[in-house]
């Protein structure tokens, strides 16, 4: 009888645990916790802190119907002379030339972003132009990098577009086939041409 009733009260305690397990997995995730369902994931990221070139809408340039001239690379020029590296970026636009220059460590990451520095500073010169009374726009770089993508390298730029006191963040990629300070200046006017096409109309 004793052997009946503990029996019983094992398969009942076991169907408690297994009711409490079956409970708890079904319980709701407190909220902010990423479980990797998509909706949770995007409800843990737009809880977070962003900034105002991440909620701004992308500003629309009116081309009046004729897009500007497409900006391509001349040539890409890096000299090292002891610790110190001189980057030059020539870029050309509708037969005008400009030049950005910039100097830094010569170190293999830093070389990379001087790269970026200096196309920025050539789409500077781009935008300032011979005939143009103050500055259309100025281009800033934040981040410049080479990373690996599956079996090859993608170099990747984000910058800073400001014009009229508009800001815009923008990204831009481009395959790293051969030089990677090539591959860098790419990038740079990947992610500025399509606003460029606009602003130089």
């Amino acid at each position: 009888m004793a052997g009946a009733e503990t029996a019983r009260r094992r398969r009942s305690g076991g169907s408690r645990g297994r009711a409490g397990t079956e409970y708890a997995t079904a319980s709701p995730v407190p909220e902010g916790m990423a479980t990797g369902s998509p909706a949770t994931l995007a409800a843990s990221y737009s809880g977070g802190q962003m900034t105002t070139t991440e909620t701004a809408p992308s500003r629309p340039l009116d081309t009046g119907g004729v897009p500007g001239p497409r900006v391509i690379i001349d040539h890409v020029q890096v000299s090292t002379f002891g610790l110190d590296a001189n980057v030059e970026v020539r870029l050309l636009a509708a037969g005008e030339s400009s030049a950005g220059f910039a100097t830094g460590p010569a170190v293999d990451g830093y070389v990379l972003r001087l790269c970026a520095v200096a196309a920025g500073a050539a789409v500077d010169e781009l935008l300032r132009g011979d005939d143009q009374v103050g500055d259309r726009g100025r281009c800033f770089v934040e981040h410049a990098a080479v990373v690996p993508f599956g079996n090859c390298e993608v170099a990747t730029v984000v910058v800073l577009l400001v014009c009229d006191g508009w800001v815009e963040q923008l990204a831009g990629s481009a395959l790293v086939a051969g030089d990677p300070r090539q591959a860098v200046v790419r990038a740079t006017l990947a992610a500025v041409n399509r606003r460029l096409e606009a602003l130089l109309a």
